[in-house]
């Protein structure tokens, strides 16, 4: 039973043994991948502030084109406004000089109408 236990424990130690020399060249891979990770990752933290300092300018100029934009809309609707109070105002004088002048020149229309017809009835008169 001895010399089992012995064989058992050799056994042991010699998987032991071959799992460990398996596991060396995966801890190298993990080591390597690792390295490459902290490379890219360097790399990429360089990069990011450049990046970073361009979004800002970015965002920035952003704004001032979207409060130049506001400021001109404004400016439309106030344009908007004056004409059409204008054109209101316009129709407005239309329709006053309409009414100030439509009733005189009918009246004028009116007599000339029958002095028209009257000089005709005296001449007609006249000839007869």
């Amino acid at each position: 039973m001895e010399l089992t236990m012995t064989i058992s424990v050799a056994v042991i130690a010699a998987i032991m043994v071959v799992g460990v020399l398996c596991l060396i060249p995966v801890l190298f891979q993990i080591r390597r991948t690792a390295q490459q990770v902290e490379k890219t990752l360097e790399t990429a933290r360089m990069q990011i502030v450049p990046v970073s300092h361009d979004v800002t300018i970015i965002s920035q100029e952003v704004n001032a084109i979207m409060q130049s934009i506001h400021r001109q809309v404004d400016k439309i609707e106030d344009s908007v406004t004056t004409v059409r109070d204008g054109a209101d105002r316009l129709r407005e004088f239309e329709e006053d000089m309409v009414h100030r002048i439509e009733g005189p020149l009918m009246e004028m229309a009116t007599l000339l109408s029958a002095v028209t017809r009257g000089a005709e009835t005296f001449f007609r008169l006249l000839r007869h």
